[in-house]
């Protein structure tokens, strides 16, 4: 899709305010929800409140993606982000937590969606030469407002209603659609036979199992319900595979796995999350144990998200001159010198801790532009929704395990068994990299199956 320069730029911002709505919100529920629960009741619900986010959006994300290779990007992007905005307007609306956990439910269908597509436009509006720099940009927003969630949660409430939180999703959303409606014509990818529903539906239940699970560690609950839900993640992501290498039309082809690119990309994005996420959950806790003051919590978050979202913006410049392999290993070898650091440096000062955390930021920051590049690049643009949102999907299923990990491992032997499990991870991505082609530029072909051949 070739789009002249100022309608990139429009269409850029739209999904950059798409990706704060679906960052500020991952984030923000947190901080409000101690204030919200004394007005809607059912404290013993409380949980459900996030719980029927994630569950959602891992049940959903696996038909946005490859659904919009279908239906068309635009008419799907709109769609999702109606959809984000609608389940915000009723969470805003709640009378009580029945009908707010109804509601992030619904807010969670969306958001499928909004942490999804963004990619998958920026994929489809980009030539394969300039991905990296506006994915290098989205990259960043994402991080600031990740961050800046829970310090607009706090503004919010204390000046004005929680309800407010949700409220402002609305007209962020509009601008978002108005600017994406105007400046993107519609496009369309793969839409041959029938919408592989049941592939969907294993995908979507067996992530959201092993996302339960796993959050349910972290809590310290580890019994046989949570031993269940892994056994049937487990089972159903096994179902899925099955599946997809019989079904006629699948959301993802198997075939995509036999590109070296793309499943290298796939495996570090799986890897990189479970160890980035799973720190990023864990440091601002521990810092607040030591340390106290919300200040230095500050300090430190900040600190990683400011090296995360810097060196995006410099490797997505950058990406295509020197090839994703080298930004990727730099990448990998700079976040474990940082997970290496915070494992030594607590007690040497607030300062030294924020630069574990910086160099831990970075790390992430060169590696993840030119991995999304890799997974692009891999396959053709009629595949991009079905190889973006399986990335995206991967990524979520890694993080909230990662997450779960790190608290588990972090409660049976403490914060230094943590980092090391983070540590030993961030090394199995390292060895991964080395069979990430030098570059995927020129990678694309048109071969049925959408799979490009190897560089």
């Amino acid at each position: 899709m070739e789009l002249a320069g100022r309608s990139r730029v429009l269409v850029l911002v739209g999904i950059l305010f798409t990706i704060g709505l679906a960052g500020v919100d991952g984030t923000v529920v947190g901080t409000v929800m101690p204030v919200a629960i004394r007005e809607l009741g059912g404290s013993g619900l409380y949980a459900w409140a996030f719980a029927a986010y994630m569950l959602a959006t891992a049940v959903s994300m696996p038909v946005w993606g490859p659904g919009s290779d279908r239906w068309g990007r635009k008419r799907t992007f709109l769609v999702g982000v109606a959809v984000f905005v609608a389940g915000s307007a009723l969470c805003a609306a709640a009378p009580t937590m029945p009908v707010f956990i109804a509601a992030r439910a619904l807010q969670g269908i969306g958001a499928g969606a909004v942490t999804s597509l963004p990619f998958i436009v920026l994929g489809v509006v980009f030539p394969p030469e300039k991905r990296a720099k506006a994915l290098g940009i989205a990259a960043s927003a994402w991080a600031v407002s990740s961050v800046g969630g829970p310090l607009l949660g706090t503004a919010i409430v204390a000046n004005a209603s929680w309800r407010w939180v949700f409220l402002v999703n609305v007209p962020i959303g509009a601008l978002a659609t108005a600017l994406v409606l105007s400046a993107m014509p519609e496009s369309f990818g793969h839409r041959a036979g029938r919408f592989d529903i049941l592939g969907s539906a294993f995908a979507g239940l067996g992530g959201s199992a092993l996302i339960w699970a796993f959050v349910d560690f972290g809590e310290g609950s580890v019994g046989a319900l949570e031993w269940t839900l892994v056994a049937a993640g487990l089972a159903l992501l096994a179902a899925f595979v099955w599946h997809e290498g019989r079904a006629e039309h699948p959301i993802l082809p198997l075939a995509f796995f036999r590109h070296r690119g793309y499943a290298t990309a796939m495996a570090i994005s799986f890897l990189t999350s479970f160890s980035a996420f799973g720190v990023s959950a864990v440091l601002p806790l521990r810092t607040s144990e030591v340390f106290g003051a919300p200040a230095a919590v500050g300090l430190v978050v900040g600190s990683f998200t400011i090296g995360w979202s810097g060196a995006a913006l410099v490797s997505g410049r950058l990406v295509h001159r020197w090839g994703e392999r080298v930004f990727a290993l730099v990448g990998l070898i700079v976040h474990a010198a940082g997970l290496l650091a915070l494992a030594t440096v607590f007690d040497r000062g607030l300062y030294a801790v924020a630069g574990g955390a910086a160099l831990a930021g970075v790390g992430m920051g060169l590696l993840n532009p030119g991995i999304t590049v890799t997974v692009q690049n891999s396959v053709e643009v009629q595949r991009m929704g079905s190889a973006t949102t399986s990335q995206q999907f991967t990524r979520q299923v890694g993080a909230a395990l990662g997450v779960g990990s790190f608290v588990l491992a972090a409660n049976v032997g403490g914060f230094g068994v943590g980092i090391g499990l983070m540590v030993a991870v961030t090394a199995a991505a390292l060895l991964c990299a080395f069979g990430l082609p030098r570059t995927s530029l020129g990678s694309r072909a048109g071969s049925p199956s959408g799979v490009a051949p190897e560089p």
